[in-house]
């Protein structure tokens, strides 16, 4: 068994076998070993590679061969190409036959949206058990979320905000503009321009009045000019507000091609008008009376009984 202290480290007179490597151990600097590390590469089932050692002087031929024929070349300049022969083999995977332990970690999301004035919070009592956290936006408006992805290695302490883009996507599945309350396609049909509709029916699996559903968005992950900071920017828009149980709006977002169940709802309590479309009609109570007015003020009947029972204008 050979003890590397190091990331890397050259291990000579080893005989021309196929080799087996594990990880042992892995510790901090304070030589305490990182359990959940530990556990990925030694827990129930070890993780083992197999490494060639057989075909090794072949490899070393070929890297030598690269070396020297990249170092006789010249440039364009006439000046010898010896720096650029020997960076050109940098990733000597390429020729080496080559063995990889890598631990990506946990992937986490957070979900924020940075330009919220109205009122929002986690800590309350849920009438969802699967809603993450709570918000409150005005009937019609925008609402720009901001998705942030990274992998957590040491918990509190190592992170990394790169994330695969050919293996994660974010699905979005959105009802915060759509609905399927009464009224609702007098209020669709009632608005104007077909910009106002998409943007309502975006990512939701609500079908318009006589159309289909969109259904969830599934996008791509996107990355800032230094490679990290992985995430999204997507803006919704709110519809009218929910008046039956539980009274809130919901957006389900999760990461598709995550090894653990990543995902956060957001649930929405919009505020404002509930439209029933030209006349902007809203609902009133149907118990009886709402009203008692007496007329002349003071005086005993006659009395009214009112029921505000049809759409105000």
């Amino acid at each position: 068994m050979l003890y590397q202290p190091s990331f890397e480290a050259l291990h000579q007179g080893i005989p021309a076998h196929f080799l087996q490597v594990e990880v042992e151990d892995i510790k901090d600097a304070a030589d305490e070993r990182l359990n959940h590390l530990w556990t990925y590469f030694q827990g129930e089932s070890p993780k083992l590679r197999t490494i060639n050692l057989l075909g090794t002087e072949t490899e070393d031929e070929a890297v030598n061969d690269s070396v020297a024929k990249e170092e006789s070349e010249e440039g364009d300049t006439g000046m010898n190409t010896k720096r650029e022969g020997l960076d050109s083999i940098k990733d000597r995977e390429e020729i080496k036959e080559t063995i990889r332990f890598q631990y990506d970690g946990t992937l986490l999301m957070t979900v924020t949206i940075p330009n919220d004035d109205s009122l929002s919070c986690t800590n309350y009592t849920r009438i969802d058990p699967q809603t993450t956290s709570l918000h409150v936006v005005d009937y019609m408006s925008t609402v720009a979320m901001r998705i942030d992805l990274q992998f957590e290695l040491i918990k509190g302490k190592v992170y990394c905000d790169q994330v695969d883009e050919d293996k994660h996507r974010i699905q979005i599945e959105s009802n915060l503009g759509m609905d399927t309350n009464g009224g609702f396609a007098e209020f669709y049909n009632g608005l104007e321009g077909g910009d106002t509709k998409d943007f309502l029916s975006k990512c939701s699996t609500i079908a318009p009045p006589g159309g289909t559903a969109a259904g969830p968005c599934i996008e791509d992950i996107t990355h800032n000019e230094r490679g990290g900071g992985a995430g999204l920017s997507p803006v919704l828009a709110a519809g009218r507000p929910n008046i039956a149980l539980p009274y809130t709006k919901n957006v389900l977002i999760k990461v598709i091609g995550a090894d653990n169940d990543v995902h956060h709802r957001l649930d929405f309590f919009v505020e404002g008008l509930y439209s029933k479309g030209i006349g902007n009609s809203f609902a009133m109570p149907t118990h009886k009376p709402i009203m008692i007015l007496r007329d002349p003020p003071g005086k005993p009947p006659p009395l009214f009984l009112i029921n505000f029972s049809h759409s105000f204008n």
